[in-house]
């Protein structure tokens, strides 16, 4: 059997630019010599890292501007808030520490002191607790029913010790980029509480604080 022999058209070198007749064995050849394939390959390669570094830098600047343009408060108070119930549910406290009532299903993160004139230590787990949702509500002037169940739950130290978080943290101030960060810290502690042995939520609260590390 007779081999035609396929005539092949010459080509330019993407590497040099000279024309070159491609291998017979070979019609997909796009550089004419060993060096101009080297050389061509690292173009390649460098072409495609300043792609990825382009696309890199692009991603940075869509991250920034979403770190710093959006109010990431009400996102992180939301998480906290759910961790303070979590800590409870996990030291199996049943009833709402500011009527003693049994948690219903409507369960709300509760500050005892308030986050409207208490901007700095709105995110302090030491002053969020569960309570009823009418609680929390409707009852937020009244203090008496929420100091008594933090005494009885664990000790009038722990008491003092939320009453002077104000002024341990009077100059507390933290970024958006901050806040941004420790939602993910957050939602992470939750992942992990289940495997916590401690029962003790004063404790527990206290623990994730410096995890959380907004409070040092």
């Amino acid at each position: 059997m007779e081999l035609k022999l396929i005539k092949i058209k010459n080509k330019s070198c993407k590497a040099c630019g000279e024309t070159f007749t491609p291998s017979q064995f070979n019609s997909l050849q796009v550089v004419c010599s060993k060096n101009c394939e080297y050389e061509y390959k690292t173009k390649i390669a460098l072409n495609n890292l300043k792609k990825i570094k382009q696309q890199d830098k692009i991603r940075f600047k869509e991250l920034s501007i979403e770190v710093h343009s959006k109010d990431h408060k009400k996102t992180l108070q939301k998480e906290i808030n759910e961790l303070a119930r979590m800590i409870d549910q996990h030291c199996e406290y049943t009833s709402c520490i500011d009527c003693d009532k049994d948690l219903t299903n409507q369960i709300h993160g509760s500050h005892y002191k308030n986050v409207q004139g208490h901007e700095n230590i709105r995110f302090n787990l030491l002053n969020i607790h569960s309570s009823r949702s009418e609680c929390n509500k409707y009852h937020g002037g009244r203090k008496d029913g929420y100091e008594k169940g933090i005494v009885q739950r664990y000790s009038q130290d722990a008491l003092n010790e939320i009453e002077g978080l104000d002024i341990k943290y009077k100059s507390s101030h933290f970024t958006n980029k901050e806040i941004y960060e420790k939602i993910k810290i957050v939602r992470k502690l939750k992942r992990d509480l289940p495997t916590f042995s401690s029962k003790n939520g004063y404790f527990l609260r206290t623990l994730s604080n410096k995890v959380i590390g907004l409070y040092k």
